[in-house]
Order: C-alpha cells, then sequence, then structure tokens
C-alpha cells in the first residue's frame, strides 16, 4: 500500500510537473506571437506616421498656393477698389458740372422768357394804342363824311358862283374851265345830275379819293367799276394817285344814299400850290405851302 501510495504520488509529481512544462512553453510562445505582433504594429504606426506626414507637407504646400492665391486677389481687390473710387469721383465730379449747366440753361430761359414776355406786352400795348388811335381816326372820318354829305346836300340845292381855277401847266393838259372855289360846281341845279370839282388829292384809295378845293370842306369821292381813272393822260386806278396831285373829276351824287359818286377822274402828277383862305375865316388850304411874312 505504501508503494503504490509512492507511485501514485510520484505519477502525480510528474503529471504535475508535465503539465507546468506545457503551460510554460505555451506561454513562451504565446509572448513570441504577442512580441512579433507589437513589431507588425509598429511599423504599421510607421507607416500611417509617414503617410500622415507627407499628407501634412501636401496640405501646407497647398495651403501656401493658396495664401499667394489670396494674396493676389487681395491685390486685384485692392485695385479694383481704388479704381471704383476714381470711378465714383469723376462721375460725382460730372455729375456736379450738369447740375451747374443745368442751373444756368434754366436761368437764362427764365431770362428768355422774362424779355418775351415784356416784348410781348410792349407789342400788345403798342397794338391796343394803334387801335384806339385808329378808332378815334375812324369816327373822325365818319364824322367828317357825315358833314361833307351834309353839306353836298346844302350845295346840290344852292347855286354857287364860279370863281378863276388855278393856272395848269401846259406841257401836261391843256386848259381848263373855270373852277369854283366850293368843293363842287353844278352844272343843273337837279339833285343827281353830273357834277365837276377840282382840287387836291388828300387820300387815294381803290375804294375812294378824298379832295379838298381852296380850303373849302373835303369832297369824299366813292370809286365805283365804271370810274374812269387817268394820271397824266394815261389808264390808271384810284390807288395810283399821289398825295398832292391835282385832279379834276366828274361826280354824281347818288339818290338813294346820297354819297357823290364818281364818274371820271383826271389827275396830274405835279403838286400846285392853292390859294391861301381868305382873311375872314383864318384858316390856310390844305395842301399849301406856309407863306412866310
Amino acid at each position: 500500500m505504501k508503494f503504490r501510495a509512492g507511485w501514485l504520488m510520484a505519477g502525480a509529481a510528474a503529471l504535475v510537473l508535465g503539465t507546468g512544462c506545457e503551460e510554460r512553453s505555451k506561454s513562451r510562445t504565446e509572448q513570441s506571437g504577442e512580441q512579433a505582433s507589437a513589431s507588425s504594429q509598429a511599423e504599421q504606426a510607421q507607416e500611417r506616421s509617414e503617410n500622415a506626414f507627407g499628407k501634412a507637407r501636401d496640405s501646407q504646400e497647398e495651403a501656401t498656393e493658396q495664401q499667394k492665391e489670396a494674396a493676389n486677389a487681395q491685390q486685384d481687390l485692392q485695385e479694383k477698389q481704388k479704381e471704383l473710387q476714381d470711378a465714383q469721383a469723376r462721375a460725382g465730379k460730372e455729375a456736379q458740372e450738369a447740375q451747374q449747366a443745368q442751373q444756368s440753361a434754366q436761368q437764362q430761359t427764365q431770362a428768355a422768357q422774362q424779355e418775351a414776355q415784356s416784348a410781348q406786352a410792349s407789342a400788345l400795348e403798342a397794338q391796343k394804342k394803334q387801335q384806339q388811335e385808329l378808332a378815334q381816326q375812324s369816327q373822325q372820318n365818319q364824322q367828317q363824311a357825315q358833314q361833307q354829305s351834309e353839306q353836298l346836300r346844302q350845295q346840290a340845292q344852292q347855286p354857287v358862283a364860279a370863281a378863276p381855277a388855278p393856272a395848269q401847266p401846259s406841257q401836261q393838259q391843256p386848259a381848263q374851265p373855270s373852277q369854283q372855289p366850293a368843293q363842287a360846281q353844278a352844272k343843273t341845279q337837279a339833285q343827281g345830275s353830273e357834277q365837276q370839282i377840282v382840287g387836291e388829292v388828300l387820300t387815294s384809295t381803290e375804294q375812294e379819293v378824298l379832295l379838298s378845293s381852296r380850303g373849302e370842306p373835303q369832297l369824299r369821292l366813292q370809286i365805283g367799276p365804271q370810274t374812269q381813272v387817268t394820271v397824266d393822260g394815261r389808264q390808271a386806278s384810284a390807288a395810283d394817285i399821289q398825295e398832292g396831285s391835282q385832279v379834276r373829276a366828274s361826280y354824281r351824287t347818288d339818290q338813294s344814299s346820297g354819297e357823290p359818286q364818281a364818274v371820271r377822274i383826271e389827275a396830274t402828277s405835279q403838286v400846285k400850290p392853292t390859294a391861301p383862305a381868305s382873311p375872314e375865316s383864318g384858316e390856310s388850304s390844305p395842301g399849301a405851302p406856309t407863306q412866310q411874312q
């Protein structure tokens, strides 16, 4: 029993020893594997570190290049800003000059408008004054015409004494018959018969001739289509008779209107002086030269 127990104890010890050796061998194997794995990991880490350093260098170079481009862009931006400021300054100057030119043009326009208004007001005033003068002259002419018509009616009903006519030049027309100092010399006493007058032309138009004979009241002869007009022996119109011309006219008094209608008018362009008015009248003949004392 003791021997058997010794063998059992020896076997157990051997088993224990064998188990310990096996465990140590296994531990050594595990340690070798762990060392190999750590070396591989270190190499991989070194490789990754080198790759990271390479990427960092590439990133740094790229960042440097981008920084250069940013600096160039900043310089271009500054130049563009300077150009923009210069352009804005020029635009402001041109706008100020344009505003000044516009103000000057407005001032000139206002001055021109004021001048035009002043000229228009002066023209209106002159036109108004002229119209007033024409109206007064027309009123005076109407009054004179009415007076002449009334005088002619009275003279047509009364005989008028004959008076010698002023001498006429022989080179222009033959001697004329005796003339009357009044406006008209009636050939007959009946109204509407042909009468004659010798006098001086005051005014003449296509429609009428205004005469004055030896300071007597004026006579306005109406000109019609049938009126025969000659100037210095030539056929003419009433408008061709000059102011101051000597006229011998034949006329009839219209029974309806009472106005004298010219039948024939013979005018000479040479102006002849007429005799002065009588001292009792205190008047001078129209168109007669003033006598010096």
